[in-house]
């Protein structure tokens, strides 16, 4: 992953006011506060009267289930956006001291990568497509009602792509950070004792410190936006699914584009989840090579720095949260499937009563 990556991601970001970038007029530097203001009005105002005056004969034809569904994934979704800007509008040191930190201890291999753009490129292709599609199928169905209805939601999911994306690049350099730390004390178990006093351990202790530090920011700028996300992205399988079990006006089109926009979702929300997991086991696989090399060497100086670094492992260890009301890992997938599915069953028999 390259920070290049990251400028040019913050740079779509910022038109939305998602990122903190300078807005430049003509010359004159928009106060990025302001900016963030008018994002929120304009997101307000959008969403609001629209769900007001255009959606409002749409939901009184629901029935109380698919209407409470509805209702909260409108909540939660507007949430997340306002809350990604006023995040990037409150936190900007945060932003500049996770960057620098990871300008601090980047890999000098990124310099050679003619394609660093190309992740990017090819995510924006797919959701270009996938809406697109949507567009298509809408338009054919409504006609012109449907972008009276859904326009707003183009720079919504936008932004929601930003976020998940943002969220991929900012775990991908902390695993790899902990990747190089983790290879470097592997070649420091493979050396024989009279090598082991020629390497620095103070090196490994400040940026394992740096890293745990990436973490504890990560936790604060995004902890709040991944719960959002998560929430989101459930309400939205669940309303998909409904849709698919009991609805009844189904056609092959639609269903293609549920699965496409559960899919998208999925992806976006959950490979944050797994990379979280991922550096988390990565950790514990550099602090048993640490309990190894203190066991395979003498030297009474190398072994005590040895058990330094293992005491700053232990004291440092990053754990991801989601807003810190729950740990991020593979036992999260599990819970939020399992509330899903409960979820999924009383909202069906629910549906059951009024058919």
């Amino acid at each position: 992953m390259s920070l290049k990556l990251v400028k040019l991601v913050f740079k779509f970001g910022s038109l939305l006011a998602l990122t903190p970038t300078k807005i430049e007029i003509n010359g004159l530097v928009f106060p990025s506060k302001a900016y963030a203001l008018l994002w929120i009005i304009l997101f307000g105002l959008l969403t609001l009267s629209i769900s007001a005056f255009y959606r409002k004969a749409s939901y009184e034809k629901f029935t109380p289930v698919i209407l409470t569904i509805q209702v909260a994934t409108d909540t939660v979704f507007f949430i997340l956006n306002i809350s990604t800007i006023i995040i990037t509008a409150t936190k900007r040191h945060h932003w500049n001291r996770f960057i620098n930190i990871l300008k601090f201890l980047k890999s000098s291999n990124e310099k050679g990568d003619l394609f660093w753009f190309l992740p990017f490129l090819l995510t924006n292709v797919v959701f270009v497509v996938i809406f697109t599609y949507y567009t298509y199928i809408g338009a054919q169905i409504m006609g012109v009602d449907f972008f009276k209805l859904y326009a707003v939601e183009y720079f919504q999911f936008y932004a929601q792509f930003i976020v998940y994306y943002l969220i991929y690049e900012f775990l991908n350099l902390i695993l790899n950070g902990f990747n190089s730390l983790s290879k470097t004390m592997c070649k420091i178990l493979k050396m024989r004792s009279n090598r082991l006093h020629k390497l620095s351990f103070k090196r490994l202790k400040s940026d394992f410190c740096a890293l745990a530090e990436c973490v504890e920011i990560f936790n604060n700028t995004f902890g709040w936006l991944l719960l959002l996300s998560m929430g989101f992205t459930t309400l939205e399988i669940l309303r998909s699914m409904q849709y698919l079990i009991s609805g009844k006006r189904k056609s092959v089109p639609i269903i293609i584009y549920r699965i496409m926009f559960i899919t998208w979702h999925l992806i976006g929300t959950l490979n944050g989840v797994f990379i979280c997991d991922l550096t988390e086991q990565r950790v514990k696989v550099m602090r048993m090579v640490a309990y190894q090399i203190v066991a395979n060497f003498d030297g009474d100086r190398e072994v005590e720095e040895i058990k330094k670094l293992i005491n700053v492992i232990n004291d440092n260890f990053p754990h991801f949260t989601a807003a810190r009301y729950f740990d991020l890992n593979r036992k999260t997938i599990l819970g939020v499937l399992n509330a899903f599915f409960t979820f999924l069953i009383v909202a069906i028999q629910f549906e059951d009563l009024y058919n």
